[in-house]
């Protein structure tokens, strides 16, 4: 089993030559032009501007409310880019944009976002490529980390690399020799929705009983208001390491990402977001849980698992990773 593998980095850079062959994005460090990269999450946005190295000018993070709380979100996003874009040194190549999200298999339309506002059926990249006269590029939020991951951790070309990433819901990426899987309608890869047993809590995608109901931060913050009020949620873990709640909570985790092992007999497995990434998160029982449930003997003893770190910016690189990979 493999936990962490060496990232990929070159004097402190991301050293990613097959994509810098592209002779566009190799020119973009002649012309000073960047891939403007965005994250769309249920909490923050985040933006940044990624240059051919790899690096992230003019960083920002604000609340997601900020920008998408309005009854033309689309119409206020597209204003809040032309804001960012004239206080660059540079022009813009194209911009990547991961969601919270489910998209058209054309990843061309948002078709439901549960936790933004004002989002759906909305036709992003022909609107917004329209007004910035730049290729422009959808996918889901997960699916930009996925990019970045994969190239951190060195993870080979390899038939299937699955992403499990849990933050306020479950996030999913599938990635099927290089290409991101996308479904007959582009919905694939909603782990969090898998039914829960015994579970009546609504979801906001219009189901009840849906796993990141109960094995996600949401249902985590939640137990913490209710069952330790006097303890911050980011030191749950570190004061109640043996709790027989937060077990069971860490346990439900093993059973969803044990679930997409025994469908896809993934080659690897990055397991991410902002829980596993909690102080003092017990990983190895989370990793002795997942081989409880998954199908044996095999896939479960030829498991290669990779903990991922929360960082930052992580796919607003992805994004830009992604970006790359696909301009013309």
């Amino acid at each position: 089993m493999k936990k962490q593998r060496k990232g990929v980095f070159a004097d402190g850079k991301f050293d990613f030559p097959e994509i810098k062959r592209h002779r566009r994005w190799r020119n973009m460090s002649v012309d000073n032009s960047y891939i403007i990269g965005i994250d769309i999450g249920g909490t923050n946005f985040r933006i940044g501007a990624v240059d051919s190295s790899w690096n992230t000018r003019s960083f920002r993070k604000i609340p997601v409310k900020d920008v998408f709380c309005q009854e033309n979100a689309l119409e206020a996003l597209a204003e809040y880019l032309k804001r960012y874009l004239s206080d660059l040194d540079g022009k813009s190549a194209a911009i990547a944009i991961g969601l919270p999200a489910t998209l058209n298999r054309e990843r061309t339309v948002l078709l439901q976002a549960p936790n933004l506002p004002n989002m759906e059926n909305i036709p992003m990249v022909r609107e917004l490529s329209g007004i910035f006269s730049i290729p422009v590029y959808l996918e889901k939020d997960v699916s930009m980390a996925l990019f970045y991951d994969r190239r951190k951790y060195g993870i080979p070309d390899c038939e299937i690399l699955a992403g499990c990433y849990f933050g306020t819901g479950i996030g999913n990426a599938i990635m099927i020799n290089g290409r991101i899987l996308a479904g007959r309608n582009g919905t694939a890869g909603e782990l969090g929705h898998i039914p829960a047993d015994g579970s009546e809590i609504p979801c906001g995608c219009g189901n009840t009983g849906c796993m990141e109901n109960l094995a996600g931060g949401k249902y985590l913050a939640w137990l913490c208001r209710e069952t330790y009020p006097d303890t911050p949620i980011g030191e749950l873990f570190s004061k109640h390491p043996k709790d027989k709640l937060l077990l069971q909570f860490v346990d439900r985790m093993a059973a969803a990402v044990a679930a997409e092992i025994n469908i896809l007999n993934p080659d690897y497995i990055i397991i991410g977001g902002g829980v596993p990434a909690m102080k003092d998160f017990p990983k190895d029982y989370l990793e002795q849980q997942i081989h409880v449930h998954v199908r044996k003997p095999y896939p479960e003893q030829d498991l290669q698992l990779v903990f991922a770190e929360d960082e930052e910016d992580k796919a607003v690189i992805g994004a830009a990773l992604y970006a790359a990979e696909h301009i013309k």
